[in-house]
């Protein structure tokens, strides 16, 4: 009968008013038992989401926890005794509740037991008894017990604690359940600190909040929090997680986190709350591009150009190459090579030149596909376009040389695996003494690898006649030994390179040795100080390089005593001494630089210096009076003289200018930044294709002085780079045409002889007369410096400090290369008049009669050498910025510029 459909929805029906019943039979016999419980549990959670414990502390917060504690423990042993209502006594309940008689609900529920016949009639009965029933009434359990109606006041206060605590319901109820004594916290006593430290790559100084609630930060910074004046603090909430806190001292705590997206972090004490919103910036991926395509210098390296580009730096630089050959196997490998650059991060780089000494490369003469690759700190690349060429190689001359470097060829094409050893090899046959076991060694070789010891033994089997260093020959025999006897690929590592130094020193002899060690400690060097070395370590690698000069010299000097040049021998006449003293000048630079951490001003000191030394060799070879192993030149035009004293002037100016122009520059930045919160602004190094405080002396001191005064505005600077255009434009119109020598006019081109500048050519004179090239290169160089102001004048005008800067460095750089053609060209005028004499004063030996007191007029430019500048320069600023009767506005700027240099 349970299948009727009237007797399901009567059944379901009845079901619910009997487990309504039987909840509020729990109801009534528990909740008395556990009200007192419940009611000092409330009591404690509304203290901590109301913040009461964290604002008054232990004891009164344990006291509390332990009296809920207690009534709960109190009131579960009480509710083990209470008998828990079963189902036919709610059953009961309901039938009670609606006067309805003889338990229908039982009725149907149950099953005939003995007579069949009744049954359908009493089941009728209960069925419609049933169908009378209504749900159970209420009762009242809490109210004889709670006559102040609690049980209505305190969920409701419950409520309101937790309204007052949203966001921090959480962390509050979790200290507040912590066993452990918490100090009371006054909100009032309580201090905040933050402040982001960027990622180190970024080279950028921590930025503190101050006055401003929301700062800009780079991906991957620090959060530093702190909070002082309490014993046990709440963690800081970073977006939705807290931060585990960190006990500094017995009231402060420092919390860190590493910020990855725009979030949040806030502190709340009672109802005073700190917050910090943190906008993440992303760190662009950097950008490289080639300027000029890479291509083979005169020095047989790898030249180009490239321009390079991040907001936080660049901090590597490579060229990929790939071999441009149908062989799959050599067109599948690829080769990198470092870049090496001025520092450990650069932010930009414009039209940077770089020459790579590619000449080992196991590829050079060899048509490759090159792309460059940047890499910034966080890791991100950018490749530049491809760029097809050929890697330079070193074309050797001596037949001894060239099979040395077809032998290392073979080396290096024979860098695979050996063959597997034998398995059965029979070692009772073996040789007794003979350790050479060729079945284990050569045998296993590649093929090239076993046809390089064969040619190398073929060509140290006699020596005699052959070999006239025996370096070469040991080294040689050395590596035949070493091919010969090795088992693995590895075990020939570094055979290339020395096959390499060998070729060398049958080529160029112990001099080309000299120069590829002084080469690599000039690397060395560089490396360790691009990636800033243990000081230790630079020391090492600089007494390395100091050593490596000195033998380069030495050798210099022994070739000029064997080929007859005596005087270089003996120092190399004047401009050989005045080498030597800036040879040793450069070093002491070096050495001061690395000191005190100038790791710019070393790099293009040793640059120099390198230079200087490489060039010795030429200087020495060609006679040993000059630069360029020309004789004594003539004493230029007066005209000429004025021309470069005023070039000189303006040169200066424009460097002063570029002084104001970087001050005003990084005030506003500084302005900025402290509008943003604080940050501080940053010093850009702009290559200004000048070394550090090369030529600043003028403009610091003025900038000194002017301190008091303000700095100048961007119209102000506009005015004085327009007045010094101008300046520009009357040297430009005050030059000597191509053409006049000496300042000798148009119309004295003949001489009272008749023969004029028609006359015929000295074949002897090397086309030194007229400079006409160099005037042409000067008026070129002034046309670009001009070209530089009008730029920097515009930009001035529009208020781009910054773009002013950079076109204030082209400038300079237009200037010093116009000063230097000048002077160039006013040398060789005075050369081609003092022809003749120069002629009578020189013996047949090219020995020079004047014994070097000849008047030699050299224009009014500063020769000292940047480092040499930039160390004078700092001691100064030092020394100023030491004397205390100075206004403290001007020992505070001093102090600025230390900085800066």
């Amino acid at each position: 009968m349970s299948s009727n459909p009237k007797t399901s929805t009567l059944l379901k029906r009845t079901g619910g008013y009997v487990r309504r019943a039987q909840a509020s039979l729990y109801w009534e016999r528990y909740a008395p038992v556990f009200a007192w419980a419940a009611a000092f549990i409330i009591i404690f959670l509304i203290g901590s989401f109301g913040g009461v414990w964290e604002r008054i502390g232990d004891p009164w917060r344990l006291i509390a926890l332990l009296a809920a504690l207690a009534f709960l423990v109190k009131a579960t042993l009480k509710g083990r005794e209470v008998k828990p209502p079963n189902l036919s006594e709610a059953r009961r309940r309901v039938e009670t509740d609606s006067n309805i008689k003889h338990r229908p609900l039982d009725v149907l529920e149950d099953k005939p037991a003995i007579s069949e016949a009744a049954w359908p009639a009493h089941y009728k009965n209960a069925f419609e008894a049933a169908g009378n029933l209504r749900p159970s009434k209420w009762r009242h359990a809490l109210k004889p017990i709670d006559p102040y109606f609690l049980r209505f006041a305190l969920p409701c206060a419950l409520g309101l604690a937790m309204m007052v605590g949203f966001g921090d319901n959480y962390e509050r109820l979790r200290r507040s359940l912590t066993p452990s004594w918490q100090s009371p916290i006054n909100p009032s006593n309580v201090t905040y600190e933050a402040w982001v430290d960027p990622p180190e790559y970024t080279g950028r100084p921590p930025l503190y909040f101050k006055d401003k609630q929301t700062i800009d930060v780079p991906a991957g910074s620090e959060l530093v929090a702190r909070i002082s004046g309490v014993k046990d603090a709440p963690r800081l909430k970073l977006g939705r997680k807290y931060l585990k806190l960190k006990r500094l001292g017995p009231r402060s705590f420092e919390a860190r986190a590493i910020l990855e997206e725009k979030t949040t972090a806030r502190w709340r004490v009672g109802t005073k709350e700190k917050k910090w919103a943190l906008n993440v910036l992303p760190d662009t991926a950097p950008y490289v591009v080639f300027e000029e395509l890479p291509k083979a210098d005169k020095r047989d390296r790898l030249a180009f150009t490239y321009s390079f580009e991040d907001d936080y730096g660049v901090e590597k630089l490579e060229l990929k190459m790939r071999l441009l050959t149908d062989e799959p196997d050599e067109a599948s490998k690829s080769s990198t090579v470092v870049i090496p650059l001025s520092s450990g991060s650069i932010k930009r780089a414009e039209e940077a030149d770089a020459a790579l000494d590619l000449t080992k490369h196991e590829w050079a003469g060899r048509k490759v596909a090159g792309v460059l690759v940047v890499i910034d700190g966080m890791g991100q690349s950018d490749e530049s376009q491809e760029s097809f060429f050929t890697i330079p190689d070193k074309i050797f001359v001596e037949p001894l040389a060239k099979a040395i470097i077809e032998q290392r060829n073979l080396v290096i094409a024979g860098s695979g695996d050996y063959a597997p050893e034998p398995d059965n090899y029979d070692y009772r046959n073996a040789p007794y003494f003979d350790t050479y076991q060729p079945e284990f060694r050569m045998d296993r070789a590649p093929a090239q690898i076993q046809r390089a010891a064969i040619l190398i033994d073929a060509l140290t089997d006699k020596p005699a006649g052959i070999f006239s260093d025996p370096a070469i020959f040991m080294g040689l025999k050395n590596v035949h030994g070493r091919l010969r006897y090795g088992r693995k690929a590895s075990d020939l590592r570094g055979i290339p390179e020395d096959l390499w130094r060998i070729a060398i020193r049958a080529e160029f002899g112990v001099l080309g040795t000299a120069l590829e060690e002084m080469r690599e400690a000039k690397e060395a060097l560089q490396d360790g100080m691009a990636r800033r070395a243990p000081q230790r370590e630079i020391d090492t690698l600089f007494d390395r390089y100091d050593q490596a000069v000195e033998r380069y010299m030495e050798e210099l000097r022994r070739k000029a005593l064997e080929e007859g040049n005596i005087a270089d021998a003996e120092g190399g006449g004047e401009q050989g001494g005045r080498n030597a003293d800036e040879i040793e000048e450069l070093l002491k630079a070096i050495e001061e630089a690395n000191r005190i951490g100038d790791t710019e001003g070393a790099r293009k000191a040793l640059a120099r210096l390198a230079e200087l030394l490489e060039n010795m060799e030429m200087q020495l070879t060609r006679g040993g009076s000059g630069g360029d192993g020309e004789g004594m030149p003539g004493e230029m035009s007066e005209e000429m003289k004025k021309s470069l004293e005023e070039l000189a002037d303006l040169l200066g100016e424009q460097r002063e200018l570029q002084d104001e122009t970087r001050q005003a520059e990084n005030e506003a930045q500084q302005e900025g930044q402290q509008s943003d919160g604080g940050e501080e602004g940053e010093n850009g190094n702009q290559d200004s294709g000048e070394q550090p405080g090369g030529g600043q002396n003028d403009g610091s001191s003025k900038g000194q002085a002017r301190q008091g005064e303000g700095t100048l505005s961007p119209g102000e600077l506009a005015e004085r780079q327009s007045a010094l255009q101008e300046a520009l434009n009357a040297l430009e119109g005050a030059l000597p045409e191509e053409g006049e020598s000496n300042g000798s006019a148009p119309g004295d081109e003949d001489s009272e002889d008749g023969q004029g500048g028609g006359g015929k050519e000295d074949p002897n004179s090397d086309n030194r007369g007229g400079g006409g090239e160099e005037q042409q290169n000067a008026a070129e160089a002034l046309a670009e410096a001009g070209e530089a102001m009008r730029e920097s004048q515009e930009r001035l005008q529009s208020g781009d400090l910054a773009g002013a800067n950079d076109a204030q460095a082209d400038a300079i750089r237009s200037l010093r290369r116009a000063g230097e053609a000048m002077a160039e060209s006013g040398r060789q005028q005075g050369e081609g008049e003092s022809g003749s004499e120069t002629a009578e004063n020189e013996d047949p030996l090219g020995r020079n009669n004047l014994g070097g007191n000849a008047d030699e007029s050299e224009a009014d430019i500063d020769t000292r050498d940047d480092a040499t500048k930039t160390r004078e320069l700092r001691e100064e600023l030092r020394r100023r910025a030491a004397e205390q009767e100075r206004d403290k506005a001007e020992r505070e700027y001093l102090e600025r510029l230390l900085k800066r240099f």
